[in-house]
């Protein structure tokens, strides 16, 4: 049974290990593919949001 995260960056962390990059394979269903590739554009949303949140607390920090 896996651990729940008890944070958010364990969340996003969790996230971006489960939907990693997908790439387009004319073989595959392309529903599926849109589906994948939708799930990882949120986890880099998170990532990027996560990233520019720590960037913002440093600056307010200085």
């Amino acid at each position: 049974m896996e651990s729940i995260p008890l944070t958010a960056d364990e969340l996003i962390d969790q996230l971006a290990e489960q939907y990693p990059e997908v790439i387009y394979d004319p073989g595959q269903d392309r529903d599926e593919f849109l589906l994948k590739s939708g799930e990882r554009r949120l986890v880099l949303l998170l990532l990027t949001r996560r990233r520019l949140d720590l960037e913002e607390s440093r600056e307010g920090r200085s």
